[in-house]
């Protein structure tokens, strides 16, 4: 008896040890697919990445390549466009079943495409609409279950652009700036988030900060084209569609 009980201790042993071996031998991969998967469910739109590199050892990691592709009923292909992400994890939380605590993310030069399209809607307030919604929905809570939960002390995005693509500027090129945006203490206070929910608040702080810049930006130059119909633009807080469609009188 004694030595069927080691036998299948053994057994057990063994599987657990490819199971590892599994998981840390496949992480890049896995954690690729979940940034896709996650990242198209909140965005309502493909999400891509080329590569993903992690080294548990040193907790570094690095996302080659992340595409956010443009909601239905824009023309433009992407959204948003990030060349590389930077990632520093603390090893210690990646074992057991508490949540994976990162403790930077660095995002460099992202580059985003502010499309509005001739109703005054633009594909980053529906992407924004969409990942906020998600964020905080039943999508986003029935997946937390059995999935590891996050918390990111510092997440920053900085030295970005935002193209501006609307057919009233008739083929001319317009670009400005994206804000530094600096987020801190994800998912902190709930004891952590879902990867969902860490994909809408990210999603939605990017489309935010892009559509106040883009907005502004296609206002002034529609506004200089019609000869000084931009003085009709005011107020911070109005909506940028509205702004749009008052240059015109729509």
């Amino acid at each position: 008896m004694l030595k069927k009980i080691g036998v299948a201790v053994i057994v057990l042993v063994a599987i657990a040890a490819g199971v590892a071996w599994y998981l840390f031998s496949n992480l890049d991969s896995i954690v690729k697919a979940a940034i896709e998967r996650y990242g198209t469910a909140a965005a309502q739109a493909e999400v891509r990445v080329d590569k993903v590199s992690i080294a548990l050892a040193s907790g570094t990691a690095t996302v080659s390549g992340l595409s956010v592709g443009n909601p239905k009923g824009f023309s433009e292909q992407h959204a948003v466009e990030l060349a590389s992400i930077s990632v520093a994890i603390d090893p210690v939380s990646v074992t057991g079943d508490g949540p994976i605590v990162i403790k930077r993310i660095d995002v460099e030069r992202p580059q985003v495409t502010y499309e509005l399209d001739n109703n005054g809607t633009s594909n980053l307030t529906a992407i924004e609409k969409n990942a906020t919604a998600y964020a905080g929905g039943g999508a986003a809570s029935a997946s937390s279950g059995n999935e590891r939960k996050l918390v990111i002390d510092d997440l920053v995005i900085r030295g970005g652009r935002v193209g501006i693509s609307q057919s009233m500027l008739k083929g001319r090129s317009l670009d400005a700036p994206l804000p530094d945006i600096h987020l801190t203490d994800i998912g902190k206070r709930s004891g952590g988030a879902t990867p969902a929910q860490v994909a809408g608040q990210v999603l939605a702080a990017i489309s935010s900060a892009a559509t106040k810049v883009g907005g502004s930006a296609l206002a002034k130059s529609i506004g200089s084209a019609a000869g000084g119909a931009a003085s009709a633009v005011t107020g911070a807080g109005q909506d940028v569609g509205d702004k749009i469609k008052g240059l015109f009188g729509k």
